[in-house]
């Protein structure tokens, strides 16, 4: 075993031994894995490095940050080519150049996971999840045959393996490149202010009769930290956003400003003083519907959550999907298009303590039953096959298309060298 020095920036791989790192993908690749003795357990892929699965200890490790960087642009049809190493806020910066935009996360510095996940973006309520821009997908199959797929226009074209790909790509192979669709660039309203509990519960009440241009993300640690996002068409739909922002109640610190993409916008986040960059971590993505008269009921299990959390650095946060049904024009593997919400829960312990780390996840578990009544479902925006719900988490993420995806693993990855679907 090697120390982890790639290095990543996920805390929990970064600090893992791994068994080696490759840096270029091909099928002479996928031939040594499949003969070696050392690959009973699935490598790992690393595209951005945020997630706690970049990397692990007895672990073969796929990083394609350094030699998968390339981002190309169509001027004619406004489409964009990336390779699987280009971090989202360097594709937001790139697209500024030529006045268009993508539907990024809330974060920049995610990868191409944040894309095959689904990604849910501030835009996603107008402008479908990020696997809705995906045109053309090229990679490799886990048995190492390689593909290049295009984006059916009608429904008799949907291949099972179209489906499979755009939002379980990670348990089936390694994406290097993918074609995207963009948008015209919009300048973007942003409000952030302190809330109370019940100022919380009134944000709530009004994102869920907002237009689609207009979304809320919330953290709630020691204190609660809003922020609404909406994406400006001109300058009379601005002066509509900003009397709904102003609508809106707040403890402290409030500040309405517009930016130019969604790079530019400020960290949700709970300060740097409650943070500790040292500890390990792991994510939990819930879906859900809109809360409506269950408002107060889900805050109040929240704050007695957040009252009984292991430590200051655990957190549940959520922002506002807003219901994609009306963009279901070609089927995914994300099948959760009707959810409002996505909750998160963000649990973290100090690096290298074993009591703690279970003290945490067991809260997780915790705030994960206490939520499922509201939020049923699951975003795989982070994977767990080495935690002992990660069976329950495929359930509740894929649903009855889980056996027929399983039957696509075993055709494409039939030594399971990909992470497990089971």
């Amino acid at each position: 075993m090697i120390k982890n020095l790639l290095p990543l920036q996920n805390r929990n791989s970064n600090d893992s031994n791994v068994l080696g790192v490759f840096e270029e993908v091909n099928s002479g690749f996928f031939q040594s894995l499949n003969s070696s003795q050392k690959t009973s357990i699935p490598f790992l892929v690393s595209s951005g490095g945020t997630t706690s699965r970049a990397a692990a200890d007895n672990h073969w490790i796929v990083d394609l940050r350094k030699n998968y960087q390339n981002i190309s642009f169509d001027l004619d049809k406004k489409h964009v080519e990336i390779e699987a190493g280009v971090r989202m806020g360097d594709l937001s910066d790139f697209l500024e150049q030529h006045e268009r935009s993508f539907p990024i996360g809330l974060s920049g510095k995610t990868g191409m996971g944040y894309i095959l996940t689904g990604g849910i973006s501030p835009l996603s309520r107008n402008r479908g999840l990020a696997i809705d821009q995906i045109l053309e997908i090229r990679g490799y199959w886990g048995n190492g045959k390689e593909f290049h797929l295009f984006r059916p226009n009608t429904p008799k074209e949907l291949t099972l393996e179209w489906k499979a790909l755009c939002g379980a790509a990670i348990f089936l192979g390694i994406i290097t490149k993918v074609k995207l669709k963009t948008q015209p660039l919009k300048p973007i309203l942003s409000w952030t202010a302190n809330l109370s509990f019940s100022q919380l519960s009134e944000c709530i009440n009004q994102a869920e009769n907002w237009p689609s241009s207009l979304s809320l993300q919330w953290i709630w640690g020691e204190n609660i930290f809003a922020h609404a996002i909406g994406e400006v068409i001109n300058s009379d739909h601005e002066f509509i956003l900003t009397n709904l922002l102003e609508k809106l109640p707040f403890t402290s610190n409030r500040i309405i400003t517009k930016v130019k993409n969604l790079n530019k916008l400020p960290a949700l986040n709970l300060g740097n003083n409650q943070r500790n960059n040292t500890n390990h971590s792991e994510v939990l993505g819930l879906l859900g519907p809109a809360w409506q008269d269950n408002n107060i009921k889900v805050l109040k299990i929240i704050n007695d959550l957040i009252d009984r959390r292991p430590n200051k650095s655990c957190y549940i946060a959520s922002q506002q999907l807003g219901g994609l049904t009306h963009l279901r024009d070609i089927d995914t593997s994300f099948l959760h298009r009707d959810s409002i919400w996505k909750p998160w829960i963000n649990g973290s312990w100090e690096a290298n303590d074993p009591s703690k780390r279970n003290m945490t996840l067991k809260w997780m578990e915790e705030c994960w039953s206490n939520l499922e009544f509201i939020c049923p479902g699951i975003h795989l925006a982070q994977i767990h096959p080495h935690l002992t719900w990660h069976k329950r988490e495929l359930s509740s993420a894929f649903k009855n298309w889980l056996p027929k995806l399983k039957e696509i693993k075993s055709f494409y990855d039939p030594n399971n060298i990909m992470p497990p679907l089971n």
